[in-house]
């Protein structure tokens, strides 16, 4: 590949990564707080396949949910073990 590729793909991949931080429903500290309290609460409790932990933090700090969980879902982030495995690996992809 030659210089002028690299420079292309190296501008799309900004691009994407810029598109992708656009969509966080959160800002970044909201969002590492989010995922390390569920990750805690996995700990703690386990995954029942829901979002319970997830929704109970959001509605904690008085976050609307539902465009949460819609970022969540279409990031992988299905249940609260999803929502820490997939959607926060695409947050520290992007971020």
């Amino acid at each position: 590949m030659d210089d002028k590729k690299r420079e292309i793909k190296k501008r799309w991949k900004k691009a994407e990564k810029d598109a992708d931080r656009a969509m966080f429903p959160l800002a970044d500290d909201k969002l590492e707080a989010m995922f390390d309290a569920v990750e805690i609460a996995i700990e703690d409790a386990g995954c029942d396949h829901s979002l319970r932990a997830t929704t109970e933090w959001l509605r904690a700090n008085g976050i609307d949910a539902a465009a949460v969980v819609a970022w969540l879902e279409d990031n992988g982030g299905f249940c609260d073990c999803e929502v820490v495995a997939n959607a926060r690996d695409h947050w520290e992809e992007n971020r």
